[in-house]
């Protein structure tokens, strides 16, 4: 027979345990979708080790609650594709031309690809951009639809009366042109100037904030490679072209995020996610080949310079060719 006081030490324990269970169990409950795919994202390999980093986003006038900024590797698609990760928008590149079913940029193919999967939904979409079109444009206004980095649509998922059952992709996503329907407009660096991106940003930021939204997800965009140095037998000048490129986008996003800052009210977290494949192809060699340790420097002085073009945009200073020891001049001569 056990002795009183040891099975009142047992309820007691019990009783602990349930409680730190419960509340362990509201933690997790609690977490926001980019907090938790970033806590996931880190467990996929340490190739990619380096390339995470937080920050708090710059104090708003009127809500004491921090904004979370998670610099995550990644692929847009697992924020779509796992519920438990999908935010409650996304802010996703397309073209000049809104031409949503267009080659270019091939990062607005994640969510078109999902979304025609659900045909009601797609023929909204559809509806939403040609209501677009037949707004009035401004006599100044540049070629297309949309400017390249400055100018924004955003779309619902689903409007009010359209049938949706499930579907991989976020209740709302903000549209922002970074290329031409046919491509080229990565290698016109005019266009995708610092101040382009940040206004763009900025804009997407404030229009989902005012609906409600609490979670965006944005990926590194305008940074696609050409394929001018595909004969490099190191693929050295591709690397830091595409590293450049990379580096000018964040920061395009992060003063975007600085500007936007001061009025938000409802939104608490923002993932941005750096492609993990294109991490691997640029900096991953076979460990014992001739270049793989200066892959791997190469790779580390690279997380660091994007960790500081996240650090300066969001206190609202562009990235400029000094701060990447000149290596971007080519890219960051048009700010």
């Amino acid at each position: 027979m056990l002795h009183p006081m040891t099975t009142h030490a047992r309820v007691h324990l019990f009783l602990l345990w349930s409680l730190l269970s419960f509340t362990s169990g509201m933690a997790v409950a609690q977490q926001r979708p980019v907090a938790v795919m970033f806590a996931d994202d880190q467990k996929r390999g340490e190739t990619i080790a380096l390339s995470f980093s937080t920050a708090e986003g710059p104090p708003a006038k009127t809500v004491d609650v921090p904004l979370q900024i998670y610099l995550t590797a990644g692929d847009l698609a697992r924020a779509f594709d796992i519920r438990a990760f999908r935010p409650g928008a996304a802010i996703v590149p397309t073209n000049t031309e809104l031409m949503i079913t267009a080659a270019s940029p091939a990062t607005q193919a994640v969510l078109v690809e999902r979304v025609r999967k659900q045909p009601a939904v797609m023929r909204d979409l559809q509806a939403q951009i040609a209501a677009r079109r037949a707004q009035p444009r401004a006599p100044s206004a540049e070629p297309g639809l949309l400017g390249i980095g400055a100018d924004i649509f955003v779309a619902q998922f689903p409007r009010p009366g359209v049938k949706q059952s499930g579907g991989s992709f976020p209740g709302s996503v903000c549209l922002i042109a970074t290329n031409f329907a046919t491509g080229g407009a990565v290698d016109r660096r005019e266009l995708l100037a610092q101040d382009r991106l940040r206004k763009g940003i900025a804009g997407c930021l404030a229009a989902l904030d005012a609906s409600g939204i609490e979670s965006v997800v944005v990926p590194l965009m305008g940074a696609a490679s050409s394929s001018i140095q595909a004969n490099d037998p190191a693929f050295e000048g591709q690397r830091v072209l595409k590293g450049c490129r990379l580096l000018n986008s964040l920061a395009g996003i992060a003063l975007g995020i600085h500007d936007f800052a001061p009025g938000r009210r409802n939104l608490r977290e923002i993932g941005v996610i750096q492609w993990d494949r294109e991490i691997a192809e640029m900096f991953s060699l076979p460990k014992g080949t001739r270049l793989a340790q200066a892959a791997q420097n190469a790779y580390r002085e690279y997380t660091e310079q994007i960790k500081l073009a996240l650090r300066k945009g969001l206190n609202g200073e562009k990235t400029i060719a000094a701060d990447v020891d000149g290596s971007c001049n080519a890219i960051f001569s048009v700010q």
